[in-house]
């Protein structure tokens, strides 16, 4: 299964593909028969344009197929709520959460990371290494050596309005995960976090000499990249700037932390300058409510602000405008459900990116 996807994601072959969860069924509905039901509600779906069915750990089951398949998806989805109806309000999952759809390639990393995430691993593995200095270097000297192009990822963000169309841009990174697993499997990276900042530093810098390259960004449209404000102001970004392609000129956002902001708000004013003066746009990546109540965004300068799609959110959308001034635009993450992406359409959001956007 896993194949098939980075085959979709290598190709740019487009895809559907559907998960379903019959781990998330209630106890009450985790009875055999009621699995085996769940099951063959979807197996219509298996009819579809060369489709592919695969059995998945915990007895969940995926489809992936090439067109089509709507009103099989319709059916399947009638039939879960069938399946689930009568059982008390707040026991039963959202269909969208039983029987989640994906679009490939576009989601492929989405759906890959969610497949992996949720696997139990096969034996108990033993405490991760703290990063320090000296693994720090080792990694750096496997990083410098090591094709990362097979580490890079691309993934949408949405305009929520429903309508068909390109995303509004695509988000360019490194699977930091799958980097760790394969050149330092025993390291928890994260572990130091002013160690782990000067290698996503490395990584920055790898990154644009990567999108230097022509072919990288041949046919693109808007994308952004993560970048730390010394980066912005490096001499790796300016040879990034030079070869950037005349039509993309206005159209790339660079996602900038919150760590950075907070810690020099004086060099990221500057950075934030220097970008704006050469056509960028600044997207702050990893805000959250409690961030908002007290950073003054007006003074901040920013064009985006991304926050979780979470129930903190969604309860406290009457008051979660405040803060956010006017030219600044919320960009939803993690929207991971059909009900989700609705209700973030209701609550006036234009922009957002999960398994839930279609």
């Amino acid at each position: 299964f896993l194949r098939v996807l980075q085959q979709s994601a290598q190709a740019g072959a487009r895809r559907r593909a559907v998960v379903l969860h019959t781990n998330s069924l209630p106890a009450a509905l985790a009875r055999p028969h009621h699995i085996r039901l769940a099951r063959e509600a979807v197996l219509p779906l298996a009819g579809t344009d060369r489709a592919q069915l695969f059995e998945l750990s915990r007895g969940r089951l995926a489809i992936v197929w090439r067109r089509g398949g709507d009103a099989e998806l319709a059916q399947a989805r009638t039939a879960l709520g069938h399946l689930l109806a009568g059982q008390p309000d707040g026991t039963v999952p959202e269909i969208g959460g039983l029987l989640a759809l994906y679009n490939l390639p576009h989601q492929a990393d989405w759906l890959r990371d969610e497949i992996s995430d949720a696997e139990p691993p096969a034996v108990t593995a033993p405490p991760l290494l703290r990063l320090d200095a000296a693994r720090l270097a080792e990694l750096e000297a496997r990083l410098r050596q090591a094709d990362l192009s097979r580490f890079s990822r691309w993934r949408p963000v949405q305009r929520l309005d429903g309508k068909a169309g390109p995303p509004a841009w695509e988000e360019r990174y490194f699977a930091i995960p799958e980097i760790a697993a394969e050149l330092c499997p025993d390291c928890d990276l994260k572990a130091e976090p002013w160690l782990f900042r000067r290698l996503t530093r490395m990584l920055d810098r790898r990154m644009l000499a990567m999108l230097g390259s022509p072919r990288e960004l041949r046919g693109r449209g808007a994308f952004a990249i993560n970048l730390t404000v010394e980066t912005i102001l490096s001499a790796g970004f300016m040879a990034f700037d030079e070869a950037l392609p005349v039509a993309l000129r206005g159209e790339v956002l660079l996602y900038v932390s919150s760590a950075d902001l907070l810690s020099d708000l004086d060099g990221f004013t500057f950075a934030r300058r220097f970008a704006r003066a050469r056509g960028y746009r600044l997207v702050l990546a990893d805000a959250n409510l409690a961030l908002l109540r007290f950073l003054d965004l007006a003074e901040a300068g920013l064009d985006f602000v991304q926050l979780a799609c979470s129930g903190e959110l969604m309860a406290a959308t009457g008051q979660m405008r405040v803060g956010v001034p006017d030219g600044t635009e919320v960009v939803l993450r993690m929207i991971d459900t059909l009900e989700q992406a609705g209700w973030a359409r209701r609550a006036g959001y234009r922009l957002g990116r999960g398994r839930g956007v279609t």
